[in-house]
């Protein structure tokens, strides 16, 4: 894999291809992200929601007293992963360790948290463009374009929706999996994604 810097971050990549998948961190420093990256030549204009199911669990051996909310998972999307780019990002909560039943649905919601589920309406990239575009417009915005301009879903508060440049929904050429450490320590831990972008709800063209 590849260390790549930029916005902040700090990428380890590795080439996506599988539709369920578990990243182990070890060592991730405060503000760093480790993302795996899948290449596509999507047009996502004619689809209403992406669907993601999120798991995070401490490891067994844990010596970084891993807390709810210390680690996000992101979804970017964009023509490229670093200048144009939508980012939809979900604060983790941990999963308990114990043994879960499959077909318990109390135990379904315990292994795979609703609240880190990615479910949203694709407007909700398409509107922060919006108005990031109308802000920018304004006389010593400050906003630029290479900037990450950002505010926080307006259904599911906690969760965080960033542009940067100028992406298209009609042209996604990657899409990145991420995990990004907020909290002020070097953090570790296990994450699951499961079924990689569940795109329902195709819209009907006239």
């Amino acid at each position: 894999s590849s260390t790549s810097r930029g916005l902040g971050d700090v990428y380890k990549r590795q080439q996506l291809n599988e539709q369920a998948m578990s990243l182990k961190i070890t060592d991730l420093k405060s503000g760093e992200a480790l993302a795996v990256y899948k290449n596509s030549g999507l047009d996502m204009r004619s689809y209403k929601r992406l669907q993601m199911f999120t798991h995070a669990e401490k490891l067994i051996d844990d010596k970084s007293n891993l807390k709810n909310g210390d680690l996000t998972v992101f979804l970017r999307i964009g023509t490229d992963s670093r200048s144009n780019y939508y980012e939809y990002e979900i604060p983790l909560v941990l999963t308990a360790p114990g043994t879960y039943n499959t077909y318990n649905s109390q135990d379904q919601e315990a292994v795979w948290p609703s609240q880190n589920m990615f479910d949203f309406p694709l407007s909700v990239f398409t509107d922060l463009k919006l108005k990031r575009n109308t802000e920018k417009r304004k006389d010593n915005s400050g906003i630029t374009f290479q900037s990450r301009y950002s505010e926080y879903d307006p259904e599911k508060p906690q969760n965080k929706v960033t542009i940067v440049g100028n992406p298209s929904l009609s042209d996604v050429r990657t899409i990145f999996i991420g995990i990004r450490n907020n909290s002020n320590a070097t953090k570790e831990g296990t994450i699951w994604v499961l079924s990689l972008i569940h795109i329902s709800e195709p819209t009907r063209r006239r």
